[in-house]
């Protein structure tokens, strides 16, 4: 699952951050997962226009069935704000209400490293794994909570649109996010007490669906900026007997400097 969505800033290259879904991320999944969601149906149908957007369009002279069958216009809108501050009814309004950081451990994991192997294989066919560390591992995780605003002009219409968003996010959307990197928590979703207000000449139903969730920031710092030379020692004896042979007292040992090796790649 993705959104489609690009970072602009170099500071989590610079300072090697691989992972930090904590506000923007997890928003953006719920907005591309109920789009995705409310693509397939027929009655709150989503339409998107050539940019991505919401296909929100003049209604002036269109049928009441408009979108059911085609895709003229949109019949839910989903997003966090509204374009051009156009009212646009029903509408599912997505936003990050808080969180807070929650270690993994006392030391952030800073102990941990990953070690990557690589195979080397001789002139004779003496095939071996030389296991190098890679990077040092930070991490830790985010405890937050977003919130779906639902906005309608029909009483049912708002309780339908929560019936079917508390579903699918406890349910067949679980294991995306889940993949995603986006847990949502025991005990969500909530659903809020409905509200209804006076709206110009008609009446505007509402209703807030809750979710606490958990993501997870990674930071992977390589070796090679810290370690200044390597050592190598290699043991000689016979291979193919079972168990190995090692000829005591015969060894290759040797230093190899990290910026000598990558300066003659």
């Amino acid at each position: 699952m993705g959104t489609g969505n690009l970072v602009k800033t170099d500071l989590y290259s610079l300072y090697d951050y691989v992972q930090n879904a904590n506000i923007v991320v997890p928003k953006e999944l719920f907005i591309e997962t109920l789009r995705n969601f409310f693509a397939e149906d027929s009655y709150y149908h989503y339409v998107k226009d050539e940019f991505g957007f919401p296909k929100v369009t003049d209604h002036t002279n269109l049928p009441k069935s408009a979108g059911v069958e085609d895709d003229t216009t949109t019949r839910l809108y989903i997003g966090e704000m509204y374009r051009y501050d156009v009212i646009y009814y029903p509408s599912l309004l997505v936003r990050h209400t808080g969180s807070h950081s929650v270690p993994v451990s006392m030391s952030r994991n800073k102990d941990i490293v990953q070690w990557e192997a690589t195979r080397y294989i001789d002139g004779y066919g003496h095939e071996t794994i030389i296991r190098t560390p890679a990077y040092f591992i930070q991490a830790g995780a985010w405890e937050g909570s977003l919130a779906v605003d639902i906005k309608t002009r029909s009483m049912r219409s708002r309780d339908e649109l929560a019936d079917l968003i508390s579903v699918h996010f406890v349910d067949t959307a679980f294991e995306d996010l889940y993949k995603a990197g986006v847990i949502i928590k025991s005990g969500s979703p909530k659903v809020g007490s409905p509200s209804e207000e006076d709206d110009r000449n008609d009446k505007l139903f509402t209703v807030t669906v809750d979710f606490e969730i958990r993501t997870e920031w990674r930071r992977h710092i390589p070796i090679h900026d810290v370690v200044d030379a390597i050592n190598i020692c290699v043991e000689i004896g016979n291979l193919s007997h079972e168990p190995e042979l090692i000829a005591p007292n015969i060894a290759i040992t040797t230093s190899v400097d990290v910026i000598e090796a990558y300066s003659n790649l």
